[in-house]
């Protein structure tokens, strides 16, 4: 009797072993398809998405969390990353796009929650778009030269290189001019006469293309341009 019994035990524990190999392969499966199926969802949303931003440039859309699925039911994207080589908004030319986005809704009727980012607006686009707002002298054109903005060109016959000094504004860049050189020499702008000074001062970068709810927060100069950092809650991408 106590034989057959504990014959019996190893014979049960056989069974058993099947069962729950079994188990844990359609667990295992299980979990490997709703990942699986996740990241086609991700894909397929990152695609469309960068799809919706044909219109401003070529744009590489990264989706982050998982599950991706979640998200999409809950109406939201928690944080998407944009990037692109060159983009325009309207009438604002940038290059070198890095965006955060925070709290997407997938209606794009409603507002994004937060956006962090740089983009550079390149030295054609601050020429042109300062000389909107103010009377540049002719043939004068800002460039770089080691981490800062100048205006160059010709004055009174001679060539002339500015020093500038670019602040953040709101939707603004605010640009005065800090040091003249004329020719081999450098002048005190105090002592320069009012008209002259007068075109190359307060001169206003309007911003005002940048999707809604964007505000400029840093500026630095850079080899091609003025490489900005923008912040914005309830951001509208038309």
């Amino acid at each position: 009797m106590t034989t057959g019994a504990t014959r019996a035990h190893p014979s049960r524990r056989s069974r058993r072993r099947p069962l729950i190999v079994s188990a844990i392969i359609v667990v295992v499966t299980l979990v490997v398809g709703v990942i699986a199926a996740d990241r086609i969802v991700d894909f397929t949303t990152e695609r469309r998405i960068a799809e919706g931003l044909e219109n401003y440039g070529d744009a590489q859309v990264d989706v982050r969390g998982f599950p991706i699925l979640n998200q999409l039911a809950a109406g939201r994207l928690d944080a998407v990353d944009v990037t692109a080589t060159r983009a325009t908004y309207e009438d604002l030319d940038v290059t070198d796009v890095d965006l955060s986005l925070f709290d997407v809704p997938t209606d794009s009727s409603r507002p994004i929650g937060t956006v962090d980012g740089e983009a550079t607006i390149p030295l054609s686009t601050i020429d042109r778009l300062a000389g909107q707002n103010a009377s540049l002298p002719d043939g004068m054109t800002f460039t770089t030269t080691d981490g800062t903005l100048y205006l160059t060109g010709t004055l009174l016959g001679q060539d002339v290189r500015i020093g500038i000094d670019a602040q953040p504004d709101g939707r603004q860049i605010l640009v005065s001019a800090t040091t003249l050189t004329l020719g081999a020499a450098e002048v005190d702008l105090s002592t320069m006469p009012a008209f002259l000074t007068s075109e190359i001062s307060d001169i206003v970068i309007d911003l005002g293309d940048m999707p809604e709810g964007l505000e400029v927060t840093g500026i630095d100069a850079v080899g091609d341009g003025m490489r900005v950092s923008v912040h914005g809650n309830g951001v509208m991408l038309e």
